[in-house]
């Protein structure tokens, strides 16, 4: 980390993005993914201007929004000339996914060690992960999983590797963030060539990307509001996206003061846990689909459109508004669960059309 130093606000753009290139990273990820206006959705819900930041573009093993978080990540990670990277992950994560596919293009093995049990039918990001040539195991709970990455690195060293357990890179959290920094600023030069502004951001959150797009408008002095969705209750997302965002301030030099009464966070959209769908998230995944032909998957960003849509038939989000939705990825998710999308509701009546 840098050294802490008083910062005027606001800073431009350009400032901005000095600073962050003065952190290690790699070129992985598509960066500057589109920015599309979904008119149909809109007109549907009779509600604000929406567009689309495709972060499900950004390339490698079916693109998301990690591949930006991995260029800091295994920036880091790759100053210790590591051979294999180790990371303990969820059965279904679409980060392993990416992390996967990221090393694979810098050469490097990767050992994932899934909380979970290996499912009778392989599907979604596991199915992936096992296409990606990944070393695969499965833990019954966290404890375990720590266990089987201190041994598996274990056993890489002494068979003369170099292993890197990427849970504990330093750069875990506040890589999200900084590339989220980054994504703002694309979105609002996508939509300054619109002569538009956003008025609402709305993006799945877990605290570390949500952090970079509430520092981006507070560096910047940007008037929009940015509205995180949570897919988990694990954590008490206002203080842990402030904690995140001073993390970020920290490596960036900069001395500005961040709380959790700044962060606008929603966690009523859960349902009834974390990696499990629920109704108003799957009717979001189906009005993108049949609205925009953008996919969404039912757990992280079908739940937060559910957000976005509950608050434009409410009144939160208005006609003059300008939304921007980020789509952090996912898509893999909609195979795993594939009944949703097939239930007799989604059949022709007998005689129809088809």
């Amino acid at each position: 980390m840098t050294e802490a130093r008083p910062s005027g606000l606001p800073l431009t753009p350009a400032a901005i993005r000095a600073l962050i290139a003065k952190v290690p990273r790699l070129d992985i990820a598509i960066k500057n993914t589109p920015l599309e206006e979904a008119r149909n959705l809109s007109r549907h819900l009779g509600g604000p201007r929406i567009f689309v930041k495709r972060d499900d573009l950004t390339g490698v093993a079916f693109g998301g929004n990690k591949l930006r978080n991995l260029e800091f990540r295994l920036a880091c990670t790759m100053q210790e000339e590591p051979d294999t990277v180790i990371v303990g992950l969820d059965l279904q994560s679409n980060s392993a996914r990416q992390t996967v596919g990221a090393c694979n293009r810098l050469g490097l093995k990767t050992i994932l060690v899934l909380e979970g049990a290996r499912p009778n039918a392989v599907q979604g990001n596991l199915l992936v992960d096992y296409l990606l040539g990944a070393e695969i195991h499965f833990a019954a709970d966290r404890d375990a999983q720590r266990a089987i990455m201190d041994r598996r690195a274990a056993e890489v060293r002494a068979a003369g590797g170099r292993p890197h357990i990427l849970n504990d890179n330093p750069m875990f959290d506040v890589a999200s963030a900084l590339a989220y920094i980054e994504t703002t600023l694309e979105v609002l030069d996508q939509l300054a060539e619109r002569a538009l502004a956003p008025s609402h951001v709305y993006m799945s959150s877990s605290g570390k990307g949500q952090a970079g797009i509430l520092l981006a408008g507070k560096l910047l002095g940007a008037g929009f509001a940015m509205h995180g969705v949570t897919a988990t209750d694990e954590f008490h997302l206002p203080s842990r996206t402030a904690g995140i965002a001073r993390q970020t301030l920290d490596a960036l030099g900069l001395d500005v003061p961040v709380c959790e009464d700044e962060v606008i966070n929603f966690d009523g959209y859960v349902g009834s846990g974390y990696g499990v769908p629920s109704e108003a998230g799957n009717e979001a995944v189906r009005l993108f689909a049949r609205t925009e032909g953008i996919i969404l998957d039912p757990i992280y960003t079908g739940k937060a459109a559910a957000g976005l849509i509950d608050h434009v038939r409410t009144g939160r989000l208005g006609r003059d508004d300008v939304v921007v939705f980020v789509h952090t990825g996912g898509t893999p998710a909609v195979f795993t669960w594939n009944t949703l999308w097939t239930g007799e509701e989604d059949r022709p009546a007998a005689g129809g059309q088809s």
